[in-house]
């Protein structure tokens, strides 16, 4: 008897194409998609665009000897500032057969002023150098006009955009002697260097707009010294100690103010001092300098002068003389004035202006960077 079976395993093509349709039904049977396929979660799309995070931070260094000096170079350019204006005036007067009378005179001076200014994000330094010396030929003598030299540092500490606390070390004095010269007379010695001479000590706070162009200093504490370092001087008295005393100390307030400003395109520029000390128990001695520059080129300017000092511990002519006179000095006796009007040669040598550098860039030699 020969059944499907028998047929089957004789043809083996047969019995290939029965298997392969048997396995097809079995598996569609055993497996629907509609049945058993799950919803697939939502994805976001910045999970697909953006990197996730390393779970730890990569911290690395980079250095370069190269870099590292460059910056440093930088950052000392960016914080030094310095202005150097030396200066020379000469005038020369002259008779000749001139009915209103009058006598030959030259007369020359030299001046010298140095700025330095460090500035950092909180901390600064302004050093100050002022000194001018001349001398003056008339009637066969040659005599001495101006003689002064200022010395001013002043450190701070940033409070605000404007405010600042600050200190000042002030020292004052001239170069070289002073004589008065009487009618008919010997000349007398009445100066020399640091006799007088004055040291101050100040602590207070500085105002100071934006412009640069204000400068006040409050200092309710400050300290005077006064130097008569010659015996001769003094034993006269007269400058500023007691009569024999070379030294006399003062404690009090002192009073700064500084003004400048240019006019006509920066070809004008006029400069105001104004620096006073109370003891609290005498009157305040105080000292008031303008000064008014035209600049005719880079190097010839016109310059007019004008300096007060106020002081009643300084024996001036005026009050000597009514002293000896047997009368009391008034105030406005104590009062010295100078006046000068020159034309003259000053060379401005200053550091150029750097661009302002963010100091997170510079702060640190060897740059570290986290991300």
């Amino acid at each position: 008897m020969v059944t499907k079976l028998h047929i089957l395993f004789k043809n083996p093509r047969l019995s290939l194409v029965a298997l392969f349709l048997a396995t097809c039904g079995s598996a569609s049977a055993q497996f629907n998609p509609k049945k058993q396929a799950a919803p697939l979660a939502p994805v976001n799309a910045d999970t697909l665009l953006k990197p996730a995070k390393p779970s730890a931070d990569l911290t690395f260094e980079l250095y370069s000897d190269a870099y590292d000096k460059y910056l440093r170079k930088l950052r000392t350019k960016q914080r030094n500032s310095y202005s150097f204006k030396p200066g020379l005036d000469i005038t020369q007067v002259s008779f000749n057969n001139w009915q209103q009378g009058g006598d030959n005179a030259y007369s020359g001076s030299a001046s010298l002023y140095f700025e330095h200014n460090y500035t950092a994000p909180v901390f600064s330094i302004k050093t100050v150098f002022d000194a001018k010396y001349g001398l003056m030929r008339t009637t066969g003598q040659t005599r001495k006009n101006v003689d002064y030299f200022n010395l001013s540092i002043t450190p701070s500490w940033n409070i605000s955009e404007r405010w600042k606390l600050s200190g000042a070390l002030i020292w004052k004095s001239q170069f070289t002697k002073s004589y008065d010269y009487p009618k008919e007379a010997p000349k007398i010695w009445k100066s020399s260097f640091m006799a007088p001479g004055t040291v101050e000590i100040s602590t207070g706070f500085t105002y100071e707009p934006p412009s640069k162009k204000l400068n006040i200093l409050l200092a309710p504490i400050a300290g005077k010294l006064t130097f008569v370092l010659s015996d001769s001087l003094a034993r006269k008295g007269g400058l500023g100690t007691e009569t024999g005393k070379k030294i006399k100390a003062e404690v009090g307030a002192q009073v700064r103010v500084n003004y400048k400003t240019t006019f006509a395109k920066e070809k004008i520029e006029y400069i105001t001092k104004l620096d006073s000390f109370w003891n609290y128990t005498l009157p305040p001695s105080a000292t008031w300098e303008n000064s008014l520059t035209f600049k005719v080129t880079n190097v010839i300017k016109l310059s007019a002068i004008v300096n007060l000092i106020y002081n009643d511990q300084i024996t001036t002519p005026k009050a000597q003389e009514k002293r000896d006179a047997g009368r009391v000095p008034k105030p406005w006796d104590y009062l010295q004035i100078y006046q000068s009007v020159g034309f003259g040669l000053q060379f401005n040598i200053a550091s150029k202006p750097q661009k302002p550098v963010q100091e997170s860039t510079i702060t640190r030699s060897r740059l570290k960077y986290k991300k």
